[in-house]
């Protein structure tokens, strides 16, 4: 599998998409965006702490983005989203300055990866080395009434999904990054988790008819187990996203 680090991943990403206008939300150390621009992009950051030299914007991607609608052709989110208070506010802010059409590449930590799921099932953490959250280690920084958490929000896969069909994106693909060898160690309980899956969609959908409630289609279906069963959820530590925004019309 190799190593496959987020970071190099999402920058290929990149490479395969006509250049236009990019965000960097949050930009971090600003390593995106300068490698994005060497490849023509016309990149604008956003952080709510910036760093010197930032080209872009300080603000807090948890309110209101300061930005028209529709204007970026592409986004990027690196490790943003597990530290954010207000998830569906900001992937719906994403959604309304991406163009239709436009995608985001997103990428946070996979809390469903197959060691993730064992440490979960001891101790309801995705690593057990890093302790629990909370109020002490957890909160990073207090700068008045803004808060910077560490991991605080993680988010799984399906959840991730739901969210951004809810505010007008779907999910294009999932890439495998960081691969998780304690994860391949247990590679040969991937025939029980597809029994597993399988079981889980025929009997919610069968529920759901018993209750005379709207039932999962089978497209939706398929895709949510093309979802539980792809490498990327089950060996990567990262997980990493590609998305784009539907056209409304």
């Amino acid at each position: 599998m190799g190593k496959r680090r987020s970071r190099p991943l999402v920058l290929e990403i990149l490479r395969q998409m006509p250049p236009g206008r990019l965000l960097d939300i949050p930009s971090g150390d600003g390593a995106i965006s300068e490698a994005a621009r060497g490849m023509g992009w016309r990149a604008v950051e956003l952080d709510l702490f910036p760093r010197p030299g930032m080209i872009g914007v300080q603000a807090d991607a948890c309110v209101p983005l300061p930005f028209r609608g529709g204007s970026f052709d592409a986004l990027v989110s690196l490790e943003g989203i597990e530290h954010f208070e207000d998830q569906t506010g900001f992937l719906r802010e994403c959604a309304r300055v991406l163009r239709p059409g436009g995608r985001m590449v997103l990428t946070t930590p996979n809390v469903m990866h197959l060691a993730s799921r064992v440490s979960a099932f001891w101790t309801g953490q995705r690593m057990m080395r890093q302790g629990f959250v909370n109020e002490v280690s957890t909160l990073r920084e207090r700068n008045g009434r803004r808060l910077y958490h560490g991991h605080a929000y993680l988010i799984d896969a399906f959840r991730l999904r739901y969210i951004l069909r809810v505010v007008g994106m779907r999910v294009v693909s999932l890439e495998l990054s960081n691969p998780s060898p304690g994860s391949m160690l247990l590679a040969p309980l991937v025939p029980a988790v597809w029994a597993a899956t399988r079981y889980a969609i025929a009997s919610g959908r069968q529920r759901k008819a018993r209750q005379g409630s709207r039932v999962t289609t089978p497209e939706v279906e398929r895709d949510l187990a093309r979802m539980a069963l792809s490498p990327a959820l089950l060996f990567g530590k990262k997980l990493v996203v590609v998305a784009e925004k539907q056209d409304p019309g």
